[in-house]
C-alpha cells in the first residue's frame, strides 16, 4: 500500500490488481474480506470504476495505477482546502488509519486467492474437450 498527496488530492495504492479483485468478485467473493472468529465480515474490498471510497468497513477502488504500480488498484480523492503539509498528511492518516491493518492482511491474502482461482480455470478449460 501506498500513499500519496499531490496538490489538493490524496492517492491511496494497493498492491492489489483490479484484475485479481474482478476475478475473486466472480469466483471467490469472500476471498475479498476480512471475517471475524463468527463468520461475520469485518472488511471488504471491491472495485467500481470511477466511484472509489474508504470507510471504516471496506475500501471501493475506483481507478488503476499506472508506471510502477500499472494495474493496481487506486482510490483517489480530495482534501479539504487550505490545508498545510502536515494538516493534509493528518487528514489522511486519519481517513485511512483504520483501514491500513485490514487492508494489508489482504493485500497479502487476495494475490494468493487469484491465482488459486487463475490455475483452477485454467485446469477447467484445459479438460474441456471439443468434438
Amino acid at each position: 500500500m501506498k500513499l500519496t498527496i499531490t496538490g489538493d488530492a490524496y492517492a491511496l495504492t494497493s498492491t492489489i490488481k483490479v484484475d485479481e479483485i474482478e476475478l475473486l468478485k466472480k469466483y471467490n467473493p469472500d476471498a475479498l474480506s476480512v471475517k471475524d472468529k463468527d463468520g461475520n465480515v469485518k472488511f471488504k474490498v471491491s472495485y467500481s470504476e470511477g466511484k472509489g471510497s474508504i470507510t471504516p468497513y471496506g475500501v471501493t477502488f475506483g481507478g488503476k495505477g499506472r508506471g510502477e504500480s500499472d494495474g493496481c488498484a487506486t482510490v483517489t480523492g480530495t482534501l479539504p482546502a487550505g490545508l498545510s503539509t502536515d494538516e493534509a498528511k493528518k487528514y489522511v492518516a486519519e481517513l485511512v488509519g483504520g483501514v491500513v491493518a485490514y487492508l494489508e492482511q489482504l493485500e497479502k491474502d487476495v494475490t494468493k486467492a487469484a491465482e488459486a482461482v487463475s490455475t483452477q480455470r485454467k485446469k477447467l478449460i484445459d479438460g474441456i474437450t471439443v468434438a
